[in-house]
């Protein structure tokens, strides 16, 4: 008994103290309750004065934390903050217009925060190439410097007219930090350098001209007018510090394709486009102009050069077609275009749908070319019905064309072309050049009637008599004929004796009854 109770005495004070516990913890709630109440009334109520007057001013991050104590935590090394330090001294330099000197600091940071292809080990460098892995180990793969220092170096070597050298770390900036705060100055110092470099021209509707159209070779290409003052510098560069020591051309391109590659939706972004279009149409590249065309014509339907686009894109996929010997989609493609652009901008000038107007004009002629140009295909094979179909097809379909008095003039001299092998005029090299244009069809020459009717073969059995003249063979291979195949008995009686010789002997047959009738054949099978 005396157990027990002490027992029960020892659970009660258990008890006690879980009590004791738990009224503290209520008392300290309420208490921070009470302190935090009006904070609380500010957030439920955003009409209250608290609230209007709730700001994040005086919230830090960890960098400035760090910088007020001069203690570095355990997060951040005290190599960062000495970069850190190291960072502002060469910002106050830039904006003291110390150029060089802020350039060495820039590029020192820049280097020192340089991560392998992992993204979470520093760049090795002659001082550290043998030092262990645990040594060069980031802080944090996506270091702020890094990116800042890079902005800043390319920024003083851009005001030093270091342009090659603020190219390239601009697009470093862009490769390894493709979401970087510094976009949009970024891509308008790449703009600004590449306009430096070539002199780049926006390619107007008025300033291309179709040159005349050849019947053979060719197609024929976009003209540049008015771009006699348009200069594609040399390859190589010595003079001009500048540009760079070889290839200007690529390098400006490829400062235009960062731009909308990297920023697609910014201010630059069709700007670019439309200028390495025009520069691709000025140099003689179509297959690249009409892509690049194209692609401004899809990403960018809003834009101010959408209409130069749809016109321009019709050009050089018109210049892109290689001839009549060659694949017809890009005159299909340029009719599409050019009746898009008359339906898209109705309110476009009257040269301009006159041009689009000749255009189309131009495209059915190189169509009709290509029909005019089978028909010839099939003459060289000999194929003297496809080459008759195909040119009343073209005099039907079109009659106001050239080409239909060709396909008059073809159709006229097919009958002497009849005569001939189809190898003979296949090597006579028959074109559109030598057929001669007709306004009217000859008329057709009177069939021959034949003078006796055709003799009709006697199916009577060849006598001594009645025999005719064998007709003469012509040369040539031909099938040999088979001789028939005689049909022995079915089951011949062999002799039992083995010396007397074998006679074959007809089997039996049971008798049949006469049951032939006037009027009919009787057939007997081997009989006679």
């Amino acid at each position: 008994m005396k157990r027990i109770n002490m027992r029960i005495s020892a659970d009660n004070k258990s008890w006690r103290k879980v009590g004791l516990t738990g009224w503290l913890l209520c008392c300290a709630v309420g208490c921070q309750g009470l302190l935090h109440r009006k904070d609380a009334t500010a957030l439920h109520d955003p009409f209250s004065r608290e609230a209007q007057t709730a700001s994040i001013d005086n919230v830090k991050g960890p960098m400035e934390r760090v910088l007020q104590t001069g203690h570095p935590s355990n997060s951040l090394r005290a190599k960062d903050v000495q970069n850190f330090s190291e960072f502002n001294a060469a910002k106050r330099l830039y904006d003291e217009s110390n150029f060089a000197a802020a350039e060495q600091k820039f590029k020192k940071i820049a280097d020192d925060h340089k991560l392998d292809d992992s993204g979470f080990i520093r760049k090795r460098r002659w001082k550290d190439l043998f030092k262990a892995r645990s040594e060069l180990k980031a802080s944090y793969s996506d270091s702020p410097l890094r990116e800042d220092s890079l902005f800043m170096l390319a920024e003083t070597q851009y005001k030093q007219d270091e342009l090659p050298a603020a190219e390239t770390n601009y697009l470093l900036l862009l490769k390894e930090f493709p979401n970087t705060r510094h976009m949009d100055k970024s891509t308008k110092r790449l703009f600004d350098i590449a306009m430096i470099w070539m002199d780049f021209k926006v390619a107007k509707s008025s300033d291309v001209e179709l040159a005349a159209y050849s019947d053979h070779g060719r197609a024929s290409k976009p003209k540049v007018v008015s771009g006699n003052d348009y200069k594609k510098h040399s390859f190589f560069n010595f003079s001009d510090k500048k540009r760079p020591l070889t290839d200007t051309e690529g390098r400006a391109l490829e400062a235009l394709k960062a731009i909308w590659l990297n920023d697609p939706t910014g201010k630059l972004a069709d700007d670019a486009l439309m200028f390495t279009a025009s520069h691709q149409l000025r140099t003689g590249r179509y297959s690249e102009a009409a892509e690049t065309y194209r692609l401004l014509r899809e990403e960018f339907p809003q834009s101010p050069h959408a209409k130069d686009a749809y016109v321009l894109g019709a050009y050089v996929s018109q210049a892109s077609y290689q001839g009549a010997s060659y694949d017809g989609k890009s005159l299909t493609e340029s009719r599409q275009l050019q009746l898009m652009a008359m339906n898209l901008f109705p309110n476009a000038t009257v040269e301009e749908k006159k041009r689009l107007q000749q255009g189309l004009q131009d495209i059915d002629d190189k169509t009709v070319a290509r029909n005019f140009n089978r028909a010839i295909f099939w003459l060289r094979k000999g194929r003297f019905e496809a080459v008759e179909m195909t040119c009343y097809h073209i005099i039907n379909t079109y009659p106001n064309s050239k080409y239909a008095g060709k396909a008059r003039g073809l159709l006229a001299k097919l009958p002497e072309y009849r005569k001939k092998n189809p190898l003979v005029l296949a090597l006579e090299g028959v074109d559109a050049d030598s057929i001669e244009s007709l306004d009217e069809l000859p008329p057709p020459s009177p069939m021959q009637t034949p003078s006796a009717p055709p003799k009709i073969q006697s199916l009577t059995p060849e006598t001594p008599d009645n025999k005719q003249q064998a007709p003469k063979k012509e040369g040539g291979f031909r099938m040999p004929r088979l001789k028939p195949i005689p049909v022995p008995n079915l089951l011949p009686r062999w002799s039992k004796d083995p010396k007397e010789e074998f006679v074959p002997k007809p089997l039996p047959t049971s008798p049949q009854k006469d049951t032939s009738e006037p009027g009919r054949v009787k057939l007997t099978l081997g009989g006679e």
